[in-house]
C-alpha cells in the first residue's frame, strides 16, 4: 500500500504530464501543407458522399482504425479514419448504412472532421470548393447562419456560429446533401469573421417518395415523366403516344 508522501508524488507527476501535454496542444500549429490537404479531402469527402466516388477514395490515404455504433443516422455504423497526417487529437469519420438495395455492402451517409485544436480556414473558399448555396442572414429566414454561440461565464467568447448550406445542385437521387460548418473565436461579435474552423458534416437527408415527387414536380412542373427509373425521365410524344427519353 502506497503511504500518503508516495500518493501525493504521484499525484503531483500526472497533473505535471497535464500541464505538459496541454502546452503542446496549445501550442500546435497547422501547416500550411496540412490546410491544403484538409481542403483536399474536404472535396473528396463531398464526392463521396454525393455517390460520385467510392468510400475506398477516402480509406487508401486514412486506413480504417475503428469501427463502431455510429449516431448519424441512426442507426449506422462509425468507421474512424486515420488523422494522424494532421495530430493526434483530430477526429475523422464516415457513418455508414447497408446498402438499401439488398446487395452486400454499405453506403456512406455522413463525413465529419472535428478539429481539435481548430484550423484556421477561410469560410467563403469552402463555400466556393463545395459549390453550397450563399445566402446572408439566419437560417429561419432562408439564410446559412444557423445558430450563434452564446457567451458563457467564465469561458473565452467564442464570437463564433454554426452554418447550414445546400449545394447549388442537389443530385438526383432520393437523398439531398446538407453541409454544416462550424466556426469559433472571431475577431469580434460578428460569426462572419470568425475564421477558426472547428467542425464540418457533409451528409445525405434521405428523402421519403412524397418528398421525391414534390421535388420533381417542382423541377419538372407540368412535364410528364418515366417512374420506371429512380431518377425521372422526360417523355416525348412520337407515333401518337408518350415515350420515355
Amino acid at each position: 500500500m502506497r503511504t500518503e508522501a508516495e500518493k501525493r508524488a504521484a499525484s503531483e507527476a500526472f497533473q505535471a504530464e497535464l500541464k505538459a501535454n496541454q502546452a503542446i496542444y496549445d501550442s500546435f500549429r497547422y501547416t500550411d501543407a496540412q490546410r491544403e490537404q484538409v481542403i483536399e479531402l474536404i472535396a473528396k469527402a463531398m464526392k463521396v458522399i454525393r455517390g460520385e466516388a467510392s468510400f475506398d477514395s477516402l480509406t487508401q490515404r486514412m486506413p480504417v482504425i475503428y469501427v463502431g455504433k455510429g449516431q448519424q443516422p441512426n442507426p449506422s455504423t462509425l468507421h474512424l479514419l486515420n488523422a494522424k497526417f494532421l495530430n493526434e487529437w483530430t477526429s475523422i469519420y464516415v457513418n455508414t448504412i447497408p446498402r438499401r438495395d439488398g446487395k452486400p455492402g454499405f453506403e456512406p451517409a455522413h463525413f465529419q472532421i472535428e478539429f481539435k485544436p481548430e484550423i484556421d480556414m477561410q469560410r467563403e473558399r469552402l463555400e466556393n470548393l463545395l459549390e453550397l448555396k450563399v445566402v446572408h442572414g439566419w437560417r429561419s429566414e432562408g439564410g446559412n447562419l444557423q445558430y450563434e454561440f452564446p457567451q458563457l461565464h467564465g469561458r473565452r467568447p467564442f464570437n463564433g456560429g454554426v452554418f447550414h448550406y445546400s449545394p447549388l445542385k442537389q443530385p438526383q437521387d432520393d437523398f439531398e446533401i446538407e453541409v454544416v460548418f462550424t466556426f469559433l473565436n472571431g475577431p469580434d461579435k460578428n460569426p462572419y469573421k470568425a475564421t477558426q474552423l472547428s467542425d464540418i458534416a457533409i451528409s445525405r437527408n434521405y428523402l421519403t417518395p412524397e418528398q421525391i415527387k414534390q421535388r420533381d414536380d417542382k423541377k419538372l412542373g407540368h412535364l410528364p415523366r418515366c417512374r420506371r427509373s429512380a431518377a425521372p425521365a422526360l417523355m416525348t410524344r412520337a407515333n401518337g403516344s408518350d415515350q420515355c427519353i
